[in-house]
């Protein structure tokens, strides 16, 4: 008889579609987040394994909800329900979500294996959302938030498990930006990042490690990006592009002007962006402009040599077209007009090879000087020389003068020795 009587209530709530199953739903989506998972109304076909929630929302351990979503629509099996194995579901559709994660770094919530991201026994099994909002919280900072996502996870995976491709695009620092991504294996993803017109200054103040130099803060710039990351856990290595233009950075020390350009493009290969460490393949600058005011370099930039004279720091080329540069004060300014700078690694490998270094720049209305020569690794010694024609330095004329480098490379030290030339 018991049999019997456990049989007609299966069948009851298996074409009941009330009873047992609802019950069934509701205790499965209690285990989903800490404060639990609710929906205003629920739906489940068990023929068909064709489940519809509305108005669905999820709440931390506090009571503070965390998800929210106008309709999840998912296939999930009537076995799947019952006992403690993770809940598989597939074609999952989710309207207008609005996730809220509390101290994550955004980079990894791309991969979909963030710690704490979704730490619900789920595996899904294809993916799409539209209309979605995520929301990256921590204290102190003003809250990372991508707009209108559109994502799609193609194939079987769990967020724990950092399985399976996927494709998002979404509205992130006044650009549309999409992201793909295809798996590596053991937790580790493949990320291609392309966006274009992106806020720089809004971006580097979300992503303060990107800029390893202390004391500078851009202020203004449009960037266009073209990044290939491989993350795996808490590392990310970046490989590509970042082009920004029309771009304004501040020294925090007082009474220093600002550096602006027209133009920064940056390349690197391999770069571990959390440790600041890898090959940078390709820096130039076009029409940038720098007033060093004072007898004293400002320390964001002596701060950026270092890193650069680093053995962490493979640097490959470096080059400036057309700049200004203003040297000193008052009546002993100098300017360099229409400055062409290139700096090029001499040796494929090594981290100590030292540079070929090549100049050109206009002084006064007719005076123009070239240097050409090599550069130390660590940017302290150079060698080589340098020709003024038709400059005028501290009110004494050059004709035409040629003279060795000095041993400090530095553009003062140019000038200086120049200038010496004059003297009785």
């Amino acid at each position: 008889m018991k049999p019997l009587v456990a049989l007609l209530a299966f069948v009851a709530a298996l074409f009941g579609g009330a009873g047992a199953v609802p019950l069934l739903l509701e205790a499965r989506l209690a285990t989903l987040a800490p404060g639990g998972v609710a929906a205003a109304a629920l739906a489940y076909n068990p023929l068909t394994g064709h489940l519809r929630l509305r108005a669905v929302s999820a709440r931390d351990a506090t009571g503070r909800e965390i998800f929210r979503a106008e309709e999840v629509e998912a296939s999930t099996a009537l076995l799947d329900l019952v006992g403690n194995a993770p809940l598989t579901l597939s074609r999952v559709r989710v309207v207008s979500p609005r996730l809220v994660v509390a101290t994550a770094a955004p980079l990894t919530l791309v991969g979909l294996g963030a710690p704490g991201l979704l730490d619900a026994p789920v595996i899904l099994d294809g993916m799409a959302i539209t209309h979605g909002a995520l929301v990256v919280e921590e204290p102190g900072r003003r809250a990372f938030v991508a707009r209108d996502l559109t994502a799609r996870l193609d194939g079987p995976g769990g967020f724990a498990d950092g399985e399976g491709a996927f494709a998002l695009e979404t509205a992130l620092y006044g650009a549309e930006v999409r992201i793909t991504g295809q798996p590596l294996g053991a937790g580790a993803y493949a990320l291609h990042i392309r966006a274009a017109g992106v806020d720089a200054a809004a971006l580097l103040e979300d992503f303060p490690h990107l800029v390893q130099t202390v004391g500078v803060r851009v202020t203004r710039g449009r960037a266009d990006v073209d990044i290939r990351l491989v993350v795996a856990g808490s590392r990310v290595l970046a490989s590509g592009q970042v082009r920004i233009d029309d771009l304004v950075a501040r020294f925090t020390e007082p009474r220093t002007a600002p550096f602006v350009a027209a133009t920064l493009i940056l390349g690197v290969d391999r770069w571990d962006v959390v440790a600041g460490a890898g090959r940078i393949s390709r820096v130039e600058l076009r029409r940038p402009t720098l007033s060093l005011e004072t007898r004293r370099t400002p320390a964001a930039l002596n701060a950026l040599i270092e890193r650069l004279a680093s053995p962490d720091v493979m640097l490959r080329r470096f080059r400036i077209v057309d700049g200004t540069m203003r040297v000193g004060s008052g009546a002993d300014r100098v300017t360099l007009r229409g400055l062409t700078f290139g700096l090029q690694s001499a040796a494929e490998t090594g981290p100590r090879a030292g540079f070929v270094v090549t100049a050109r720049a206009a002084v006064g209305p007719a005076g123009r000087v070239a240097v050409d020569g090599a550069l130390s690794r660590d940017f302290r010694r150079a060698e080589g020389a340098v020709r003024a024609v038709g400059v005028t330095l501290e009110g004494c004329g050059l004709n035409d003068v040629s003279m060795p480098l000095p041993l400090e490379a530095s553009v003062r030290a140019v000038l200086g020795m120049l200038a010496s030339a004059c003297d009785p």
